[in-house]
């Protein structure tokens, strides 16, 4: 008598739910939808036109800075737009090297270093260097909090602790205990 074949368990959910897609109204969905651009010198002027904003181009120059590859935040960008609705995958892939170009001659005007690829950032053996301005205004601030009546008691409360015992095994220091047992 011939074997039937054993059935994998888990092979049952390897795929969608049937019906997952019935749960909303078709349409709702970005990719159910055609992109709301589709030239791909729009797609361009968009993105440079966003980049030129100095709320947009400054954090992204500061992840550049502090070690992000260019092409891992155009991907990025490009995939939240993808999943927005704003244009294809295709149409983001085709526009993306026009983006790290812009976003290189932002960080050679800036005088930042910057690493184009992911692979690159790896090889990377050298460990950032904190910016000073940062340092400074960690300083400052932590000098306004020093001058608080709380950082006041939160130092009395360590002085405490410091001449207390060293630990909750740690032996009592009686003056009254001569032999030191």
């Amino acid at each position: 008598m011939e074997e039937l074949p054993t059935l994998n368990p888990n092979a049952i959910f390897a795929g969608p739910i049937p019906g997952a897609s019935l749960t909303t109204e078709q349409g709702n969905r970005p990719w159910e939808n055609p992109p709301k651009e589709s030239s791909l010198d729009k797609v361009i002027t968009a993105y440079l036109r966003r980049l030129r904003s100095r709320e947009i181009v400054e954090p992204i120059l500061d992840a550049i800075r502090y070690g992000t590859s260019i092409t891992t935040i155009v991907e990025a960008v490009i995939e939240t737009a993808v999943m927005e609705g704003e244009h294809t995958i295709d149409t983001g892939i085709l526009a993306s090297p026009v983006i790290v170009e812009y976003l290189k001659q932002a960080c050679e005007i800036s005088n930042i270093e910057y690493k184009i690829s992911a692979e690159e950032v790896k090889k990377q053996t050298e460990s950032k260097k904190i910016s000073s301005m940062l340092v400074e205004e960690v300083l400052k601030e932590m000098e306004q909090e020093q001058d608080s009546p709380i950082s006041d008691a939160i130092e009395t409360s360590a002085e405490e602790i410091k001449e207390s015992n060293k630990g909750l095994m740690s032996r009592k220091n009686n003056k009254d205990d001569s032999d030191g047992i």
